[in-house]
């Protein structure tokens, strides 16, 4: 006999008790269903962030900051008081701040061949922005870091200085067509220090940043005038020069290279990171939320594989006489385990199927209610997507939980004494 005619065998027994069959895999179905909605959730979740963040890249980029001490902060203990101390270029370090100087983290990366640039995290304030003199508009200024891209709908990224890139929501305020744009003159206005004084500066569009968490908001300038702009408006404060973060360029995007000057800005007691690891770190909290929500699917897979092993139990004890006439007429022990682990699987995989294209229609009913309503201002998320690789998986690990449900039932099935079979009441 050969594999399909034992497949349709096995549909067919299904379907000599329709309703105990369509209350299984109606079991089945609701793990199913669960399973792909809350697939479909990290997956919807994960594909915005990647549409989002994607949008600035450097791949020989390092964010670096002085290291932090959490466990410290987080006690009710008072924090011991260090006592500051000059570094060999005779730069003060104090031990108690999170913030630093220009002058020590260029100290600090003269021992790293490695390092190409040092740009700091400048925190600056823009006031209005125009073009040729006409409408003013508010302006966020951001400053793009020496080896920082910024992918564009118009244009280029920045790549020298006096130069802007504008966020597609600006640029279509000032030209619907933003192609327009390009190579124009803005002017960017800000204030002075503490001062209403106004100072403006003349600015090149050189392009038209993709929609993303900060591209959304932010008109991003090189950093040689974020610098110009930093020191009119900090150089009189006690925080002048003084920064959180920095971001330094590699000479290298190999991997070993950034892995070494890790590694080494660690020893001088400084954390490092890539664009990649900060991705890395998000999508390894939302694989937690996923399998946290996945968590109760598979209770659901758990309480419906009992349910299998009922089904398929009382189908043993049914159909007792007709096992021991099929074993008698030469079906041998692998067949007939075979035949009722098939019976398994299929309740499992009609379970599945149907709970995943179920999934998909609500998911899909759910993200068109939901774009033109609650997530109206999170343009381009859908709540759930739905992967060809996620429902495979879902298919895949209903099967393999139905064919577990379903070895007792099979084993005890295969080893029926045909002789005893056919004289079973």
């Amino acid at each position: 006999m050969k594999f399909w005619d034992l497949v349709k065998i096995a549909n067919r027994n299904l379907l000599r008790n329709k309703l105990r069959t369509l209350l299984t895999v109606l079991a089945i179905f609701v793990g199913s269903f669960t399973l792909t909605l809350t697939n479909g959730l990290g997956d919807g979740l994960r594909d915005y962030i990647e549409n989002q963040v994607k949008n600035i890249e450097g791949n020989n980029v390092l964010s670096v900051r002085k290291k932090f001490d959490f466990a410290e902060v987080q006690t009710d203990a008072p924090a011991e008081y260090k006592e500051k101390t000059q570094d060999a270029a005779g730069n003060v370090v104090d031990p108690n701040s999170y913030t630093v100087t220009l002058a020590q983290v260029e100290t600090v990366v003269r021992d790293l061949p490695e390092i190409k640039s040092v740009t700091p995290r400048f925190q600056i304030e823009g006031e209005y922005i125009t073009l040729d003199g006409a409408k003013k508009y508010q302006v966020n200024l951001g400053i793009l870091s020496e080896g920082v891209t910024q992918k564009t709908e118009a244009g280029k990224t920045i790549d020298g200085a006096n130069q802007i890139l504008l966020p597609l929501s600006l640029a279509k305020a000032f030209d619907e067509n933003i192609n327009n744009l390009i190579g124009k003159n803005a002017t960017v206005a800000y204030k002075i220090g503490r001062t209403s004084e106004i100072k403006t500066v003349q600015l090149r569009i050189v392009g038209v940043a993709t929609k993303g968490f900060m591209a959304n908001f932010n008109s991003f300038i090189d950093a040689q005038t974020g610098r110009q702009i930093y020191d009119d408006q900090y150089r009189n404060t006690d925080d002048y020069n003084k920064f959180s973060s920095f971001t330094l360029q590699l000479k290298s995007g190999e991997e070993k290279s950034i892995e070494e000057a890790k590694r080494k800005l660690d020893e001088k007691g400084f954390s490092a990171e890539t664009f990649a690891d900060q991705k890395k770190r998000t999508y390894d909290a939302i694989g937690i939320l996923q399998i946290g929500l996945n968590l109760f699917a598979f209770i659901a897979l758990l309480a419906a594989s009992f349910g299998i092993i009922n089904t398929l139990i009382v189908a043993v004890l049914e159909r007792t006489k007709e096992i021991g006439l099929q074993k008698a007429l030469g079906m041998n022990r692998a067949k007939v385990f075979l035949l009722f682990s098939l019976e398994s699987i299929l309740i499992g995989f009609w379970g599945a199927i149907s709970g995943v294209i179920g999934a998909m229609l609500v998911g899909t009913l759910a993200n068109i209610f939901l774009a033109r309503t609650y997530l109206e201002s999170f343009e381009g998320y859908n709540l759930f997507a739905f992967k060809l690789p996620s429902a495979l998986f879902v298919i895949g690990l209903v099967c393999l939980i139905a064919f577990a449900a379903g070895v007792l039932p099979a084993l005890r099935a295969s080893r029926l004494n045909p002789i005893e079979a056919l004289r079973y009441e």
